[in-house]
């Protein structure tokens, strides 16, 4: 197993096996990004205007909520110009349960468009790039995932101070159909992390029309999961090159449930 650069949500350590390889992309620090702000599911965001992961800057016209209070990430191209869509939570949040409903062929998206959603310490200066940060990622990755079979992945990047040890992830392939809602879950604790990707709209607390799930829960977890609350982030991003057309996901609904009233 050979580690190098990737960015899942942001700049990062990926794992290569022989069904997965990775390119590397950098990402300027959270404090050089410029940003608006937006008020959605009760919280503020920071939304990204400006550079961020990938090749193409963040728009913050790309980020908008619309009258039934879905949010929807763009990748914009526009005359030949292409603009992508991010932001980020002011608050920090961390271990308990996390869940967005999704709307779109995420299975289906441009080889070089990805979904990320992901608690990520280093845009509050939590560790850095490579540290702090827990990834559902819905992309193919230029077509390299998996030899290109696969187009999504669960991605662990290790506790502070722990950039060395690299990430663990989990390789899939989605095949949607004809649906295009899915529910993605993490249920992150101090020893284990679990995330899962479901059919159709799934409440909390309920675990049906499975897709894949895994478990990590290694025996030196205080090094291998992160273990500080962070902010969460939400991107849709272009990976090595710009998409060929302009590509929207539709986010219904973000949940966080806290420890105390975990659901599983």
């Amino acid at each position: 197993m050979v580690l190098i650069a990737r960015a899942g949500s942001q700049f990062a350590f990926a794992c290569v096996a022989a069904c997965a390889v990775s390119l590397a992309i950098g990402m300027l620090p959270a404090t050089s990004r410029a940003s608006a702000k937006l008020n959605w599911m009760g919280r503020e965001w920071r939304v990204t205007n400006g550079p961020m992961a990938g090749v193409a800057p963040g728009r913050a016209s790309n980020v908008q909520v619309d009258s039934n209070g879905y949010l929807h990430l763009r990748i914009t191209k526009k005359h030949g110009a292409v603009t992508a869509a991010e932001l980020f939570s002011n608050d920090r949040m961390g271990f308990g349960t996390y869940q967005w409903e999704i709307q779109g062929a995420v299975d289906k998206m441009d080889p070089h468009a990805v979904l990320g959603l992901f608690p990520y310490g280093p845009q509050d200066g939590i560790g850095r790039d490579g540290e702090n940060e827990i990834d559902i990622e819905f992309s193919k990755w230029a077509n390299t995932l998996c030899g290109g079979a696969c187009n999504g992945d669960f991605t662990v990047y290790p506790s502070t101070g722990h950039f060395s040890t690299g990430a663990t992830e989990d390789d899939f392939a989605l095949n949607l159909g004809r649906v295009d809602l899915v529910t993605a879950r993490m249920t992150w604790s101090a020893t284990r992390i679990t995330e899962t990707v479901m059919s159709g709209l799934q409440p909390l607390g309920t675990a049906q029309n499975v897709l894949h799930t895994w478990t990590f829960a290694p025996p030196d977890y205080l090094v291998r999961i992160p273990q500080r609350p962070v902010p969460v982030g939400m991107n849709l991003w272009c990976f090595q090159n710009k998409v060929a057309t302009s590509q929207a996901v539709v986010v219904r609904s973000f949940q966080y449930v806290a420890p105390a009233a975990n659901v599983r």
